[in-house]
């Protein structure tokens, strides 16, 4: 039989535990606050940051909105210290593939040109072509390398295509061979648009997109991309000197009035909507606001589209 003494020894040990485990989970309940406060805090403090950085792009653009502000003006690039300001670029949506237009043949061509250079084969930059051509075109006709009902049946698609204009870029990802497409080019969207008259304008366009829908040499279109950049041969700046003439076009393009007119149909040199992309920025963290309005007699009318990237 045991002593009272070693019972209340027992108990004592026991009571010792107990509280030790009180404390310990006490401590765990403290920490774990903590944590969670610091994991709260730093979120709420996220959410400001990007809530100031996209009051910062929302400036930017309608500073960009005004009629007297043009592209590359100084203005359109603000520091206001303690890593805020914004930075704003001026162009046209027309430097981009019109998707409305994807089913001509010069488009096609066009499309399948672009796609090559950014090193598909041949076969399967006709087979992306022509399978968005096939996608927003009115009829259940394939073509020779696209893809029409019975192809997307095949993959219990029976719905597609839609024979439709696209309301979303990222609808073309659904068209057959536009998974390669974005293998290789993970930037595909910015050489697309849903906006526009169905031509690219050639002072707005990046150099493998003006090689693609011109065919001429890299060297060439450099000599147009650096002669509307201006002295600085900056872009975006405000020097530069967007191609008006013709004739200058095609000398620095190195083209014969024949090849030009041949292309007349899907290039201009003067773009129907002005894009403006307004990035906000708060230290490490950016919006970028994109707005989209017609130009109509150098007037700016109200954005036909508003987006946040």
């Amino acid at each position: 039989m045991r002593s009272p003494h070693y019972r209340w020894k027992n108990q004592r040990g026991m009571a010792l535990m107990l509280v030790i485990g009180v404390v310990s989970l006490l401590v765990a309940i403290v920490i774990g606050l903590r944590v969670a406060s610091e994991a709260s805090w730093d979120e709420s403090t996220l959410s400001r940051m990007r809530f100031q950085a996209k009051m910062l792009a929302e400036s930017g653009a309608n500073l960009a909105l005004h009629p007297d502000i043009q592209p590359g003006d100084p203005i359109l690039v603000q520091d206001f210290g303690d890593g805020r300001g914004f930075r704003v670029r001026i162009r046209t949506e027309g430097g981009r593939i019109p998707v409305s237009a994807l089913s001509t043949t010069a488009m096609i061509e066009t499309t399948s040109e672009l796609f090559t250079r950014w090193g598909l084969d041949a076969t399967q930059a006709a087979i992306a072509a022509e399978s968005l051509a096939d996608w927003v075109d009115g009829d259940s006709e394939a073509r020779s390398n696209g893809a029409e009902q019975a192809y997307y049946a095949g993959l219990d698609h029976p719905e597609y295509p839609t024979n439709e204009p696209l309301v979303s870029l990222e609808t073309m990802l659904l068209v057959r061979g536009m998974d390669a497409v974005a293998r290789i080019q993970p930037l595909w969207r910015d050489y697309f648009t849903l906006y526009g008259s169905g031509t690219i304008d050639l002072n707005s366009a990046p150099a493998d997109l003006i090689e693609a829908v011109l065919d001429v040499d890299p060297d060439n279109a450099m000599n147009f991309i650096s002669a509307r950049a201006g002295g600085d041969g900056l872009l975006d700046t405000d020097d530069d000197e967007p191609i008006t003439d013709t004739n200058e076009a095609q000398q620095l393009l190195g083209l014969t009035s024949d090849a030009w007119n041949e292309k007349s149909s899907i290039i201009t040199l003067i773009g129907d909507i002005r894009r403006i992309e307004s990035t906000g920025i708060v230290g490490d963290h950016q919006v970028t606001v994109v707005l989209l309005t017609e130009v109509n007699d150098d007037e700016l009318t109200p954005p036909v589209a508003r987006y946040t990237e």
